[in-house]
């Protein structure tokens, strides 16, 4: 599976499969609130596209717009709120039970070929922490009472309660599509980068979320997060050595942050790491990075399963 993101809610449908079809894509992710819009599901599949269903679970602009008090607190004393990212307190059984309750239907009504956990973690801006940044300057959260008072502080970790959220997520998805393989996204930090705080800041347990996935999904953007592209190999190595769970790296396509695009030949050096480590396919981000640049597509489609020699593909 080669998937391109998207998770706009006023996506063109129209424009999205174009796209997709023109970098020799085979499926395309959308987030859960797209269901809504049942053209894009419906014109989706009629084009033979396969469809990865991107379920966020702690983080909904729109929810925690009406439920402010389940905004997480951050290690600086403030609600988790920070450009575009806010996120719930993990904690938080009002904020999860709406959660739960738009992630249900929309499983239901696509019966994904994947489900993906996103957001699986606690509040932390990775895409912003540089690689020699001082693990005390991370900010991160959550560090409202209730997450005191369940012991969470810079000396322990709050991975159990991020794991208890993709354990009783993973359980809903396999009840409503029973088959539908389910992957957790993870952040690219290394066990031991910024002190280990993949799991003190990210509140993600690598081990103790592998038993109840079947894919890892590591956001594999080194160009973001300021990292040679070797980072990668060691990255995946490590994810797949802790996890023994199949992986599917998420390619770096476009700078988010930048204005400046992506140069091919710096995409195209990510995506070697990404496809050499791919168990399961890659995912591709984003829509909008990739869909006005015809250098990219065409590289792209260049390793689509169907362009590959007999040599290549064996």
């Amino acid at each position: 599976m080669r998937a391109l993101s998207c998770l706009d809610r006023a996506v063109d449908p129209e424009r999205l499969v174009r796209t997709a079809h023109a970098a020799g894509l085979d499926a395309v992710v959308l987030n859960d609130d797209l269901v809504e819009l049942e053209d894009v599901v419906a014109l989706v599949r009629a084009s033979g596209l396969r469809v990865v269903l991107n379920l966020p679970l702690l983080f909904d602009v729109d929810l925690l717009t009406r439920l402010p008090d389940s905004l997480a607190v951050t290690s600086a004393g403030r609600p988790a709120v920070a450009e575009w990212l806010r996120m719930a307190c993990p904690r938080d059984d009002e904020f999860w039970q709406a959660r739960l309750d738009k992630i249900r239907p929309a499983v239901e009504s696509v019966r994904p070929d994947l489900a993906l956990l996103d957001f699986a973690r606690t509040f932390v801006l990775w895409e912003q922490v540089g690689p020699d940044a001082e693990p005390r300057a991370i900010e991160h959260g959550c560090w409202c009472a209730r997450c005191r008072a369940a012991g969470d502080d810079a000396t322990t970790v709050p991975a159990d309660a991020v794991t208890a959220r993709v354990i009783q997520a993973s359980a809903l998805v396999r009840r409503s599509a029973p088959g539908t393989p389910v992957g957790v996204k993870l952040v690219p930090w290394l066990a031991t980068d910024y002190g280990g705080a993949r799991e003190w800041a990210c509140g993600q347990d690598l081990r103790a979320l592998a038993p109840w996935v079947d894919v890892v999904v590591p956001m594999s953007f080194s160009s973001l997060i300021g990292r040679p592209t070797t980072y990668l190999a060691t990255l995946h190595r490590e994810i797949r050595e802790t996890t023994g769970r199949a992986l599917m790296p998420w390619l770096q396509a476009a700078d988010p942050a930048s204005p400046t695009a992506l140069g091919v030949e710096q995409v195209s050096e990510m995506l070697d790491a990404v496809e050499r480590d791919a168990d399961l396919g890659y995912g591709v981000f984003h829509l909008d990075g990739v869909a006005d640049r015809p250098d990219i597509l065409a590289l792209l489609a260049s390793r689509a399963p169907q362009h590959r020699s007999p040599k290549e593909t064996s």
